[in-house]
């Protein structure tokens, strides 16, 4: 998107209204204008007007298949419901479409349920808490800082425990593994947790007391499966 904003391309971003100026927003879209559009028929409607110029990129992301996803799973009816709606309103998009414009479909990540009891709460396993200061992360890819001291007793109780089921790494050993990229910078090293722990099965680590909305959720997504990390992409040129 920079490099075409730089090729003097306009850039626009549709999205839900409280995305506007978020920190995320502003990180992804230096080079784009947001518009709000709090629907699938908003975004349509005026991405058709935007692309109606010699030259455009339209950016538009609907939250409520991952929404869904997130709380009644991707199993679900609910989630197949939603994702129906936007297969529909991808079609009438391409339909409209004026010819020569290429439209792209895909997905930030995949998603894997957790039954209640694949999701392990903190609070419930001491051997699990002793020792972790700050437990960061999504449920199936944590950053654990510990106190001083105790890394190695909480890579030990980590890898006993949940060893047959998630990645375990001391910072070092992750970086190693190369999930970080050929090269991680000291600044990027610091925000590393003193253990990582991502899953590969069907588990997560929840905090009820800190992120109690997050413990009750049906899909998970954040580590390093298949399911989580591949995703379609679709194009289509008018």
């Amino acid at each position: 998107a920079e490099r075409a904003a730089a090729a003097g391309v306009p850039i626009h971003h549709l999205g839900p209204a409280f995305h506007a100026g978020s920190g995320l927003t502003r990180a992804i879209g230096r080079s784009e204008r947001f518009h709000a559009a709090d629907s699938l028929e908003a975004i349509t409607e005026l991405a058709l007007r935007l692309l109606d110029a010699p030259r455009a990129v339209v950016y538009g992301y609907h939250p409520r298949l991952d929404t869904a996803g997130h709380v009644y799973g991707v199993r679900s009816q609910a989630w197949r419901d939603e994702l129906t709606v936007v297969d529909r309103a991808v079609r009438l998009l391409a339909e409209q479409l004026l010819p020569g414009t290429l439209l792209v479909v895909t997905g930030d990540h995949g998603m894997v349920d957790l039954r209640p009891s694949e999701r392990l709460d903190l609070a419930d396993h001491p051997e699990l808490a002793s020792g972790v200061r700050v437990l960061a992360g999504e449920a199936r890819a944590r950053y654990i800082t510990t106190v001083p001291g105790a890394t190695a007793d909480v890579l030990t109780a980590w890898r006993s425990v949940l060893g047959g089921r998630m990645w375990i790494w001391g910072r070092e050993e992750a970086i190693a593994t190369g999930i970080f990229g050929p090269r991680v910078t000291e600044r990027a090293r610091e925000r590393i947790g003193d253990v990582v722990a991502a899953a590969y099965a069907r588990v997560g680590i929840a905090q009820r007391d800190v992120d109690p909305a997050q413990a009750r959720l049906n899909g998970h997504h954040g580590s390093l499966t298949t399911a989580e990390q591949i995703v379609p992409l679709l194009r289509y040129r008018s």
